[in-house]
């Protein structure tokens, strides 16, 4: 999944209208529509503030609250969908400048707000990974730990006592690898036991 870390605004004017567009992380329903009312509290002066957002688990909403059907949330919406987001809410707030823009400028308007944002903010990658726990004698984790790092899986919380136990890693599909590798340098000591699934967030 593909997602953006944080927040991001931008501000375009068009024909003296201001287009005020943030876009943020939401993690269901509820955070969107939280930012949504806040959104409408802080511009409550505004003539418009149409919002569209997407979720991993498919839900996909939009408004053009009050500008004619099909100008401001759906292309908002298709323009998240087009960058293949998920877990993005934006919301362009218009201030209305006097001078009609028609049906394809407010089209134009409202996608470009949101394509400017979108351009603007960080982007993550958020991945499942299985976690695996495994115990090291010292003299082992100083040659693992390096081993682990260069070939790319993650190491997580560590405790250091009689043993090192590690959590350990490893992107979809290079599970053997991390285990081949744990069972390489320890001779055959070391297991990897399953510890469940975590999200792993990459900018790209």
């Amino acid at each position: 999944m593909i997602t953006i870390s944080g927040k991001a605004e931008t501000t375009t004017i068009i024909k003296k209208s201001k287009f005020i567009c943030l876009a943020c992380r939401v993690n269901d329903e509820s955070d969107a529509q939280a930012v949504i009312s806040a959104r409408k509290k802080q511009h409550y002066d505004a003539s418009h503030n149409c919002f569209a957002y997407v979720l991993a688990g498919g839900v996909m909403r939009y408004s053009d609250d009050g500008e004619p059907q099909g100008t401001a949330g759906l292309p908002m919406l298709e323009v998240i969908k087009r960058n293949e987001l998920s877990d993005v809410l934006a919301v362009t707030t218009r201030y209305f400048g006097g001078t009609l823009l028609g049906a394809g400028g407010l089209v134009r308007a409202y996608a470009g707000s949101v394509a400017s944002i979108i351009e603007a903010a960080q982007k993550v990658q958020v991945t499942t990974c299985e976690v695996f726990e495994s115990v090291f004698s010292y003299n082992t984790w100083s040659k693992a730990q390096k081993l682990l790092e260069d070939g790319g899986f993650m190491i997580g919380s560590t405790d250091f006592c009689d043993t090192v136990r590690t959590h350990l890693s490893a992107m979809p599909g290079c599970e053997s690898a991390l285990e081949k590798l744990v069972t390489s340098v320890s001779l055959g000591k070391s297991v990897l036991t399953p510890q469940g699934t975590q999200k792993i967030e990459r900018k790209i």
